[in-house]
């Protein structure tokens, strides 16, 4: 958002460097390209990116990546 690094909350999607973690990426970019943005922030993690909930069209991009198979098992 703007130069300010967000990390979605409730998902751990694999690293780029790992097997899906480009599809992960460009899924996200996919689903932030559809609609209208609304950020819900909850804090910090402990790299100083903002910890959020991110909602497109109303919908939750963790929750949709998820159901769409792009989260690590144990998120």
């Amino acid at each position: 958002m703007g130069s300010e690094r967000i990390r979605l909350r409730g998902i751990d999607t694999p690293e780029l460097s790992e097997p899906g973690g480009q599809e992960a990426k460009q899924r996200l970019e996919q689903l932030l390209h559809d609609g209208p943005i609304r950020v819900v922030p909850y804090g910090q993690d402990v790299y100083g990116r903002t910890v959020a909930d991110v909602f497109v069209n109303g919908r939750n991009v963790s929750e949709v990546l998820k159901q769409e198979g792009f989260a690590k098992p144990q998120s």
